[in-house]
């Protein structure tokens, strides 16, 4: 009974020894493997923390502030084809100057464009000049030349100012369509 108690414990302790030194093993390639992740995530913070100051000295930069400024514009207006929109007003203006008799009766004195409205500050010697149409369809009345641009609506004046010069002031407002593209 001694022998077979001698060969249980013999047996109970390789098993544990076999336990314990796997034990063992498996806590060492832990540790090692823990060590290596620590010093991997180290290597990667230093090359973080270097990029982020690469980062901002490019984001100093002038030209990448104006780059960044464009992107937002982009990102936040709406699309507007002023690159047809204004030579079809500069059309009205140089059609009006064309015509030789009206010329010094019309003055145009300030232009403002925005993307949701349109302003111009206008002088006329007589009020005919908004609103008469030419019966030999000469001369188009500057309201209706404004009301056939597709691009704008609700057009206004609210009031007419008698200058000292003999002219007309008034301020002609629309609001741009926004459904344009």
């Amino acid at each position: 009974m001694e022998s077979q108690s001698v060969s249980r414990r013999e047996s109970t302790f390789k098993f544990l020894a076999a336990i314990f030194i796997i034990t063992v093993f498996f806590y060492v390639y832990f540790q090692l493997w823990n060590q290596i992740t620590k010093q991997r995530i180290k290597n990667n913070q230093e090359i973080l923390k270097q990029q982020n100051i690469e980062l901002e000295k490019y984001k100093q930069t002038t030209w990448y502030n104006k780059l960044y400024l464009i992107r937002e514009l982009e990102n936040s207006s709406q699309s507007m084809p002023w690159s047809e929109h204004i030579p079809k007003i500069i059309s009205i203006l140089e059609d009006l100057k064309s015509i030789n008799s009206w010329s010094e009766s019309i003055i145009l004195s300030d232009f403002k464009v925005n993307l949701n409205e349109i302003s111009l500050k206008w002088k006329v010697s007589n009020l005919r000049l908004l609103y008469y149409n030419s019966p030999s369809g000469s001369f188009k009345s500057l309201i209706d030349r404004f009301e056939d641009l597709d691009f704008i609506e609700n057009m206004e004046i609210k009031t007419y100012d008698k200058t000292w010069e003999r002219y007309f002031e008034f301020v002609l407002n629309a609001k741009i369509k926004s459904n344009e593209k």
